[in-house]
């Protein structure tokens, strides 16, 4: 019997049952369609107010503050369903705007409240910490990054940062996001395969790096191109000692501006070491442009002389790179069937690359710095102890420290090459002239 009562002869369910379905499908795609958050009545107290247009506050050095809000924005973003009384809860609704504190600037607000997120992200805060926006912020630098300057509080919107049209790096570095999204990398992300890098992926999300810093660059490449090396161990000689001196745009950017760039290190560290106090070619303004600027090869001498005096621990040494001229140019990446393979556009007298030199130091977060140099540094006896990481001879076309090394390879192993040889022909027996050996018979009487 009760069979009979669940369906009908046809097999189909009772209307009853049919309207308590349609009912949990209508709550199903309400549930699925409505916005991330409703106001509650609270929020929708604040924004009666803070919705007006153009509603602002006058700060002490003169700017003015925005404090409009968006209703329908706040409430579909991911922190409407907190409402406003969990960031704002220093703020009495009942004495407000009574209690209102005094703000000194918009900087300095900015910072504050991103002491109010690090309560509830507590992880990206601390990634964010230890990133080159935060050591930009403690150096004082007016336009680094804090946490509302990507992500705006009051419409934040999950999955913004991972789409090309929404990611907040472009705000600032407006070029070098258009240099990327020409390139195969952005090409791509727009084609839709995500896949292909975004900024996150080689910079960081909240930590982030410097990739150009020392050779962090090449190990970024390297972490999707994992094949990098055995497929340029096919065709290219030496690729191990390539990827040590040259780094990956030099090539995957065709259309680039390359320079030497010789950086300097702190040997027990193996990191970029910072700006040498007291050294006045480092006290003015940075001078990325190279060619007749900057030091000569006898100021470069006495530099590293001075930094490895006697008595200083972490000696100073040089690496030079082969690199281009900026970072919008790092970030023209085309195909790889468009990458330099032409060994002559480096390895021939005058390249091009070899014209431009600068030497460079880390600032802060370890973006590097910058500083004009002159090219004879190349081509100079005195720059021997300085380059000689990224000296190769017969590579990179420096004449005269071609021949000084051939003298000294000569001077090297010529000398006891000679001194064998003498050796071996003193040893030699040697019969005077005119002498007869004797005969087997005689010689037999003789021992006899």
């Amino acid at each position: 019997m009760a069979k009979h009562h669940a369906t009908n002869k046809a097999g189909q369910r009772p209307a009853g049952a049919l309207g308590l379905l349609a009912a949990l499908v209508t709550l199903a795609v309400i549930a699925l369609t409505a916005p991330a958050s409703a106001l509650s009545p609270d929020d929708a107290h604040c924004l009666s107010c803070h919705q007006s247009a153009g509603m602002e506050k006058q700060l002490g050095n003169g700017e003015s503050l925005s404090l409009h809000i968006q209703g329908d924005r706040f409430a579909g973003s991911v922190h409407g369903m907190f409402g406003c009384a969990a960031c704002h809860s220093d703020i009495d609704p009942a004495k407000h705007p009574g209690d209102a504190k005094p703000i000194a600037s918009k900087r300095s607000f900015s910072i504050g409240r991103a002491q109010v997120c690090a309560t509830c992200h507590t992880d990206q805060a601390t990634q964010w910490s230890h990133s080159v926006h935060a050591a930009l912020v403690r150096d004082g630098n007016p336009m680094a990054p804090v946490c509302t300057s990507c992500h705006s509080p009051h419409a934040v919107m999950k999955g913004a940062a991972q789409a090309m049209e929404t990611v907040p790096c472009k705000t600032c570095h407006s070029d070098i996001f258009g240099a990327y999204a020409t390139s195969v990398h952005g090409t791509l992300r727009a084609a839709g395969i995500t896949q292909a890098p975004l900024c996150f992926n080689c910079h960081g999300a909240h930590d982030i790096k410097v990739p150009t810093a020392g050779a962090g660059l090449k190990d970024t490449c390297f972490g999707c191109h994992t094949d990098a090396v055995a497929k340029h161990q096919i065709w290219l000689p030496n690729a191990q000692l390539h990827f040590t001196v040259i780094t990956c745009p030099a090539c995957h950017s065709p259309t680039a501006h390359r320079k030497v760039d010789l950086m300097l290190r702190n040997s027990a560290t193996k990191e970029d070491a910072v700006r040498p106090i007291g050294v006045p070619e480092f006290q003015g303004p940075p001078d990325g442009a190279a060619g007749d600027k900057g030091l000569d090869p006898a100021t470069l001498f006495t530099l590293m002389q001075t930094l490895n005096r006697t008595g200083v621990k972490n000696k100073t040494s040089i690496k030079g790179m082969l690199d281009v001229s900026s970072g919008v140019e790092a970030h023209k990446i085309a195909a790889a069937s468009e990458a330099i393979k032409n060994c002559s556009t480096c390895h021939k007298a005058g390249a091009a690359a070899f014209q431009s030199v600068t030497i460079s130091v880390a600032g802060a977060g370890g973006v590097p710095v910058h500083y004009g140099i002159t090219k004879d540094v190349l081509h100079s006896a005195f720059s021997i102890p300085s380059i000689g990481g990224f000296y190769a001879m017969g590579a990179t076309r420096i004449t005269l420290l071609d021949v000084l090394l051939a003298l000294g390879l000569l001077v090297g192993f010529g000398i006891p090459a000679l001194h064998l040889t003498i050796r071996w022909l003193a040893s030699r027996p040697t019969d005077k002239p005119g002498s007869a050996k004797p005969d087997s018979a005689d010689q037999d009487k003789k021992e006899g």
